[in-house]
């Protein structure tokens, strides 16, 4: 995914009004990758007054803040006569807070979730929106009842894409969603194209024979109905496909079947196609195409986003050189594993590496070979630690394992296997330093303090040597 060709400029400034700082660093991080500029606030109050001297600002809005409630702010401002567009942010299904939000101008909801990765794309998902919300209940405003229902509608299809961003779960539950919505009458059948330059690729599906699958995949853009909607980016509903002559594709056993098409749309472009089949003669009309369209727009973002949060991902959590975790996602591991090990009694070591003699290998051979020293030294890691255990550049030529549910023994084992496979392979070696948790360990920064001491020992000792904590 090009970062740059797709970055968008815009007029406004997103406000992030977030109290936990380090997640509004990190949204602020993904809206201004994605073109924006941004202003922060830590607090309702700190949002007031940055909202009431700034024009042209769009507020990400938190519901919980620690002086006020994100109610409470729009309020205050709609008493200074000053209107804020604003997104807001809630608790895991609390679709109560959105629906009363929408009451008070909200433009969009985005539940936030569990993992604080996974939240972040789809903040600029509601921002790029271009339907908004508030645009849908103005053409509802008749029946307080229809309004309600379509929100529960959009929230639900929010709520299933903000799961994961793993492009086949992301799709498989799309597929299951949709097919479950009512006033589309539609069955348990289905599936999703994605567009990749001229062609179609059927990811994900529900209810098809192989035959049907090997004639679809790598089908063109233009061909067959879900070709032509990918084409010209329109919801194309057929009442029956025999009588259609845009239906190209056939196969042996085919029975007659409409189709609801949707084209799947993000930054500009479509990046796929949605189609179901109907149980019976489709009937579409505006409001629901309108639907639609932003379930397609959603959708669409949601799967232009898996691409972009593992962009985000590497830049904000991994180390640009040797591709291992950097400190920010050492911090958010070591908490966890720290206050599981305190809960549960349960083992948890830290191995701090030093290369030795490095500063000698780089005068001796320069800083290229000795970056490529440090990438041969991460690849041994990553191939020596499971999958439950994080390795981290620590800084410069020190690097750092998190091993989870592993007393001492298991951790000097570890250290030893990287200390002999780094003597046998490279032309230099490591010192490791080991510490282990202990129910007196109140602090997580004492565990990684004691394994620092430990390499020290080890250094001091001679080097190539393995030393564990007292």
């Amino acid at each position: 995914m090009d970062l740059e060709k797709d970055r968008k400029i815009s007029q406004h400034t997103v406000l992030v009004v977030e109290d936990n700082a380090d997640l509004n660093n990190l949204m602020c991080m993904v809206l201004q990758n994605a073109g924006y500029q941004t202003e922060s606030a830590l607090s309702g109050s700190d949002a007031l007054d940055i909202a009431r001297e700034l024009s042209n600002i769009i507020m990400l809005l938190d519901y919980k803040l620690p002086d006020m409630t994100g109610r409470e702010v729009i309020e205050r401002l709609h008493a200074k006569r000053k209107k804020v567009p604003f997104i807001i942010v809630t608790g895991q299904g609390d679709e109560k807070v959105a629906v009363d939000m929408m009451k008070y101008g909200a433009r969009d909801y985005v539940v936030k979730d569990p993992g604080l990765m996974d939240m972040l794309p789809h903040l600029i998902s509601r921002i790029d929106n271009d339907l908004s919300l508030e645009k849908k209940l103005a053409h509802a405003q008749s029946s307080i009842a229809r309004s309600q229902a379509k929100l529960s509608i959009l929230y639900r299809v929010s709520t299933a894409i903000s799961q994961t961003l793993e492009i086949d779960r992301l799709l498989g539950i799309v597929l299951e969603t949709v097919t479950d919505l009512e006033f589309l009458h539609v069955g348990k059948k289905g599936g999703i194209l994605l567009v990749e330059d001229d062609r179609m690729h059927l990811h994900s599906h529900l209810g098809h024979s192989d035959e049907f699958i090997k004639l679809h995949q790598g089908m063109r853009v233009g061909e067959c109905l879900c070709g032509h909607a990918a084409q010209t980016g329109e919801i194309i509903v057929s009442e029956n496909c025999n009588h259609d002559i845009r239906h190209t594709i056939r196969y042996p056993g085919m029975q007659p079947h409409g189709h609801i098409i949707i084209p799947l749309h993000a930054r500009g472009r479509v990046t796929g196609v949605l189609y179901l089949y109907c149980t019976s003669p489709p009937v579409i009309d505006n409001e629901k195409k309108e639907l639609l369209t932003s379930i397609g727009n959603q959708v669409g973002i949601a799967i232009e986003n898996s691409k972009l949060y593992e962009d985000t991902k590497r830049v904000a959590l991994h180390d640009p050189l040797t591709g291992l975790a950097n400190r920010r996602m050492m911090d958010i591991v070591l908490d966890r594993n720290f206050q599981r090990a305190r809960r549960l009694k349960s083992p948890f070591s830290a191995v701090m590496i030093d290369i030795d003699h490095f500063k000698e290998y780089n005068d001796r051979h320069g800083h290229a070979q000795g970056d490529r020293m440090l990438i041969e030294i991460a690849g041994i890691l990553q191939k020596e630690t499971r999958k439950i255990d994080l390795a981290i550049r620590y800084g410069g030529e020190e690097f750092l394992v998190l091993l989870t549910d592993a007393d001492a023994e298991h951790a000097l084992d570890f250290a030893e296997r990287m200390r002999k496979s780094v003597e046998e392979r490279e032309a230099v070696t490591i010192s490791l330093g080991v510490a282990s948790f202990a129910e007196w360990v109140h602090s997580k920064n004492i565990l990684i303090e004691k394994a620092d001491r430990a390499l020290y020992e080890a250094k001091r000792k001679g080097r190539n040597r393995i030393e564990m904590s007292a």
